[in-house]
């Protein structure tokens, strides 16, 4: 016996469910407009959000002044903030309300930004004792002869937490205080970038025969450590889930992943350095080894105050490995936020880290008391 045919819908039903199929298609339409908008938008790209001077030069390094609302340099305390050389400064001043840098001058400190630039072939024979004996030390002496003070203030950041730190250990007298944020100290803490290359085999870059290496495979490390967090496809889902997100929070997403896209070439020799003498089972800072140059670094020299930050979700540089510094150096405030390695420092909630960091600075000095 045949089935027969169902009844057709009535056409008040079918309008309803067409008029519902329109309404989302034309929803559709309109966030793949706004997510090409957003896609089209212009980053932030290699640019800091406040007015700066280049008050001194050397090879692709700028160290910049940061100048108040009238092209000034401010006069409170000297505060050089060291960003890591494999990525681009701009990430401490990003845009503007949303600059650590911005709000560390706002609170009456003269901040100076150490900007390593772009590395070149010819730059990658640069190990540890160019960057920190050469560019970092310069710098400091820089600051001190503008601002007339014979130590200054050091917000070391990442890889540029490392360079601070070691410099601070070799010359201490011109360290008043010391910020390290999201600074790995114990190599042999699972996790970070080191850790996966151990991990994987890879006998690392080669020191005595470096090469330039490239932005691209740099930036596959991080990808390796937060799989599609740093991929294309990867954020444009994640702005595909927040179109519904005010015109401002979608500019600052498109602003982070303008960061993240902008890595550098590496110099060979100094990632080959870094990871023969700070990496898994050589661990120098922690053994008491760790050499630049042929200077030995001794961490009970690193008498002034210290504040160390780390972030209890960050893939890069592991929070244990970074607060192990209570074991090198036991006077450090050692301190651990929520949130990831770019968030604390540039995210939505970053005001508090920028809070107890102007605190900090501050205890040491007469600034901070304007917000």
């Amino acid at each position: 016996m045949s089935e027969e045919p169902p009844e057709p819908a009535p056409v008040e039903d079918r309008e309803r469910e067409l008029e519902a199929m329109l309404a989302l298609s034309r929803r559709s339409r309109a966030r793949l407009e706004r997510l090409y908008e957003v896609l089209n938008s212009p980053g932030h790209y290699g640019v800091g959000a406040t007015p700066t001077t280049v008050v001194y030069r050397e090879n692709k390094l700028r160290l910049l002044r940061l100048l108040d609302e009238k092209g000034q340099p401010r006069a409170g305390p000297p505060v050089l903030f060291v960003p890591a050389p494999v990525s681009r400064y701009f990430i401490i001043d990003l845009l503007p309300g949303r600059s650590f840098a911005g709000h560390v001058a706002a609170a009456g400190f003269d901040v100076f930004i150490a900007d390593f630039g772009t590395p070149t072939r010819e730059d990658r024979f640069c190990d540890l004792e160019y960057y920190v004996e050469g560019l970092v030390r310069r710098c400091v002496r820089t600051v001190s002869a503008l601002t007339e003070r014979p130590a200054i203030n050091i917000v070391g950041y990442c890889l540029g937490g490392t360079l601070s730190l070691l410099y601070s250990a070799l010359h201490p007298e011109t360290v008043a205080r010391l910020v390290l944020l999201t600074t790995t100290v114990d190599g042999d803490v699972e996790g970070g970038i080191a850790w996966v290359a151990h991990k994987m085999g890879l006998a690392g870059e080669s020191y005595d025969e470096p090469r330039l290496v490239p932005a691209a495979e740099v930036k596959s490390w991080f990808e390796m450590l937060s799989p599609g967090s740093n991929s294309t496809a990867g954020r444009v889902r994640d702005l595909w889930e927040r179109l519904d997100d005010s015109p401002e929070r979608l500019r600052d997403i498109r602003t982070m992943a303008s960061w993240v896209d902008d890595v550098v070439p590496a110099p060979g020799r100094l990632l080959a350095e870094l990871y023969q003498k700070f990496g898994p089972g050589k661990n120098g800072l922690m053994a008491g080894t760790a050499t630049v140059g042929r200077q030995l670094i001794d961490s009970t020299k690193i008498t002034m105050p210290v504040m160390s930050v780390s972030a209890e979700k960050d893939t890069i540089s592991p929070p244990e490995g970074v607060d192990a510094i209570r074991r090198l150096v036991p006077h450090a405030d050692v301190v651990r936020l929520q949130g990831g390695h770019v968030g604390i420092v540039a995210g939505r909630a970053a005001s508090g880290l920028w809070k107890r960091t102007v605190e900090f600075l501050a205890a040491g000095s007469g600034a901070g008391d304007r917000r």
